[in-house]
């Protein structure tokens, strides 16, 4: 049986999601919640906890507690939060979603990223190939090398939502060092990613992206069945 405090943040969050409680109003005081929903201090406090923890309230010492500000990092945060704690079958989801992402990012950046961003890229990729047999630090640079795909773009919420990956990710790509051979197959992979961005190829870019992330999510695949 779902717990009260439980209850009672889920009836909150509906209602605040539901746009019921404006933004600069205060939450109603602690007394007032109890009365309503017949509830003690310490079960309403859980519940404010608990959208705390999901940064939808924010609480200001000798004022109350308000709606959070929307944030980047909330995002992030309720993002990285959700990829390391879901199971297998529903992290190859986010998978297939940053599938999506990346190769908007990768033509994106063909079109717009300038000298610095491609010289980060590139050297991401040089620290990849530095790294080259050593499962962790080559991961990290991968990761980095997507990363800077990601910031060379306008549009902060890519990069938001690709770092809040990391962690999870460079899980997943050790899983996918299945072979010494596979190293060199990456690296030529990122080497066609980065030629096209540098070529300013949109269509190119996302596509090399595409090919490169698909067959790393089946080398995956294959190496868990």
């Amino acid at each position: 049986m779902q717990r009260l405090s439980a209850r009672i943040a889920s009836e909150l969050e509906a209602e605040i999601l539901a746009g019921k409680i404006p933004k600069e109003e205060r939450l109603p005081s602690e007394e007032k919640l109890c009365v309503r929903f017949d509830a003690s201090r310490t079960v309403i406090r859980e519940a404010i906890q608990q959208l705390r923890g999901r940064g939808l309230l924010r609480t200001q010492k000798g004022s109350g507690t308000y709606l959070a500000d929307p944030s980047l990092e909330s995002l992030g945060s309720a993002v990285e939060t959700y990829s390391i704690l879901v199971e297998e079958a529903d992290f190859l989801e986010l998978i297939d979603f940053r599938i999506l992402v990346e190769s908007e990012c990768a033509r994106l950046a063909a079109q717009l990223a300038g000298a610095h961003a491609i010289s980060d890229i590139r050297r991401a990729l040089e620290q990849m190939k530095a790294s080259e047999g050593s499962r962790r630090p080559f991961s990290k640079a991968d990761i980095s090398f997507h990363m800077a795909i990601a910031l060379a773009c306008p549009n902060r919420i890519y990069a938001t939502l690709l770092g809040a990956l990391e962690k999870r990710c460079i899980d997943y790509a050790q899983t996918n060092r299945g072979h010494d051979q596979w190293y060199g197959e990456v690296i030529e992979q990122h080497e066609a990613i980065l030629d096209a961005i540098e070529l300013g190829r949109g269509d190119q870019a996302a596509d090399a992206m595409r090919r490169h992330l698909l067959s790393s999510r089946r080398h995956f695949v294959d190496l868990k069945e």
